[in-house]
């Protein structure tokens, strides 16, 4: 539950005045913390414009970032590849979207099984980052490294 409305509400106001978010370069990141507070918003208001916010940005999302198997990192050219993390986050915020919209749910699965296969090697690991099509790891990434060279 948000504490301070007024707050969240301010922030929010400023980085869309700043440029900061949501208006900017998509983050894959970024955006799913974003979709979770509209969905915290749409909870605690009420108000369908904040469901309505986090629909738009999942499809803005999907037409900037998504990719045939996944979603790339971000948009600016050094946020190329996918990381595991990321896309993590990304499924935790369609699961919480889904519990409004199941539909959402759906999507989250179909992603998890599209990309589970290139980045968890069984009986070995998971691998940081990978290349953006998902044929192979990110250069210099490798099984469970926390960044990469």
């Amino acid at each position: 539950m948000l504490r301070d409305m007024d707050y969240v509400l301010a922030k929010l106001d400023w980085m869309r005045s700043e440029r900061i978010w949501p208006n900017g370069l998509r983050y894959l990141w970024t955006d799913a913390f974003g979709v979770v507070l509209y969905l915290s918003l749409y909870r605690q208001t009420g108000e369908e414009r904040w469901l309505d916010a986090a629909e738009e940005l999942v499809g803005e999302v999907g037409r900037v970032l998504g990719r045939p198997r996944g979603y790339r990192i971000g948009e600016a050219s050094d946020r190329d590849g996918q990381y595991f993390h990321y896309l993590a986050m990304w499924l935790f915020a369609l699961a919480r979207l889904g519990d409004v919209k199941p539909e959402y749910r759906a999507k989250g699965i179909a992603v998890a099984k599209a990309i589970h296969p290139a980045f968890v090697l069984p009986g070995r690991g998971v691998i940081w980052k990978m290349e953006e099509n998902l044929m192979a790891p990110y250069p210099g990434c490798g099984l469970g490294a926390h960044g990469c060279l």
